[in-house]
């Protein structure tokens, strides 16, 4: 089947709390040792999350690790040759150099910056693979090729049933990210919510019988499949949406547009993407920043203030609370106001809790409005299985699919119970509702 000696893929191996030993091939071997992945040893895997759960201080470089050892799996399972193995586990391995300090978060500030981009980690890690001097004299080669596998929309657009297949392994609705990162983190945090059988996932993996060539499911692993999209819900009501790190997470980026936009700390050039020329100025920042240089960049500027304080406040777990925290069906019917909140942007939010501010004589940074969404379909992409030799979305023929998703609104405040019973009444006025229906002093 390949020309590949047996040991190719076993030149290192890592150990690993979740599966032992993770080997290496000797390039893999080289692309961790490169400055652009070690940075991933210094951003966590889930943000501010360790407000709430002190050992959530894993990082995306481990996770990285896990998602070549997932991947693998994969490949095996699907029969593919050894040269589509190591394309596929090199991807797997760089997925995630593009992101920013704290994870996905930094997104936010980059989408603000750049509008026109809808997904910049993905858009910065094909920029790093294709500019970044010490990978691409690694990859060589195979630079183009592990590009386009992290890249789905230009693999859509190529028609390659053989590429589309591998490209899924890396990232679609059931990639090797997904099923690593839930039990990763379920393990980290130490809560049972993100455990499934990943065994069962992975021995009934199988590719669809048609010219199009995706990644399915056998019929025989669909309990198994629901399991993992409960686990996901679970730890997204559980864990990702924990009202203490979503507090944490928004007092961050609050910290940053003010860096950014008012004390001018950080130069918002500096954060511009180009699509179609270098981005050199841009990677020499980006590749500089990481969980803990962003917040030494800020606190030790003379020119940041405001910024400062936050981030100071959140080392000292000084984070603002609970004023509200209601759902749309908290509403006592009122569909107009339910209608309007779902479409409001964080732009709009944001006026409400400076109308709010200025009303109650409190600086803007003082209340936080915050919509929280969570999808009931619990993934996000399609996700098929195979029965009787035809293909079927699992959407409908799943028990737990539902059309809607469970939307939540915070309103945090200062810690001063006093305060937020005003901000609760304020916010109370403008939704026109009873106030317990909305309160959450805590």
């Amino acid at each position: 089947m390949s020309a590949y000696p047996k040991d190719y893929f076993r030149q290192k191996s890592v150990r690993d709390p979740l599966y032992g030993f993770i080997d290496l091939s000797k390039i893999e071997t080289k692309l961790v040792d490169t400055s652009v992945f070690r940075r991933l040893h210094s951003i966590k895997q889930l943000s501010h999350a360790f407000v709430v759960y002190p050992s959530a201080i894993h990082t995306r470089l481990e996770h990285s690790l896990g998602c070549l050892h997932i991947a693998n799996k994969m490949c095996y399972e699907l029969d593919l040759t050894d040269e589509e193995r190591e394309n596929v586990r090199i991807s797997a391995l760089l997925h995630d150099v593009g992101h920013g300090p704290f994870s996905h978060l930094f997104e936010h500030v980059l989408q603000k910056i750049n509008p026109t981009i809808s997904k910049p980690h993905e858009l910065i890690t094909s920029i790093i693979i294709n500019e970044d001097k010490e990978l691409g004299s690694i990859l060589d080669s195979k630079k183009d090729i592990i590009a386009r596998l992290l890249n789905p929309e230009k693999i859509a657009l190529l028609s390659d049933s053989k590429t589309t297949l591998l490209s899924d392994i890396v990232t679609s609705g059931l990639d090797a990210d997904k099923l690593d990162y839930l039990r990763r983190d379920s393990y980290h945090i130490g809560v049972a919510y993100g455990q499934f059988d990943l065994d069962r996932i992975l021995h009934t993996i199988r590719k669809t019988p048609d010219k199009q060539s995706r990644i399915c499911i056998d019929i025989k692993g669909k309990d198994a499949l629901e399991n993992y999209r409960l686990g996901r819900y679970l730890m997204h009501a559980q864990v990702y949406e924990h009202h203490a790190r979503l507090s944490a997470d928004q007092m961050f980026l609050q910290a940053l547009d003010i860096a950014i936009e008012q004390e001018k700390v950080i130069d918002k050039d500096l954060l511009v993407l180009k699509k179609d020329s270098t981005n050199e100025k841009f990677l020499d920042f980006y590749l500089s920043l990481d969980d803990n240089s962003i917040y030494d960049l800020i606190i030790n500027n003379d020119k940041s203030k405001i910024s400062k304080e936050i981030l100071v406040n959140i080392k000292n777990r000084k984070l603002l609370k609970r004023a509200c925290e209601f759902t749309l069906h908290d509403l006592d019917g009122n569909a107009n106001i339910g209608n309007d909140l779902k479409l409001m942007d964080k732009g709009n939010l944001i006026s409400i809790s400076n109308e709010i501010a200025k009303d109650l004589g409190l600086q803007p940074h003082e209340i936080i409005f915050h919509k929280s969404e969570i999808s009931i379909k619990l993934f996000k992409g399609e996700i098929l299985f195979l029965k009787n030799n035809q293909v079927f979305a699992l959407q409908g023929a799943s028990p737990i699919s539902a059309k809607d998703s469970v939307i939540q609104f915070y309103v945090f405040g200062p810690n001063d119970l006093a305060i937020r019973e005003k901000i609760a009444r304020k916010i109370a006025e403008k939704l026109d509702v009873s106030v317990d229906k909305i309160s959450q002093f805590r």
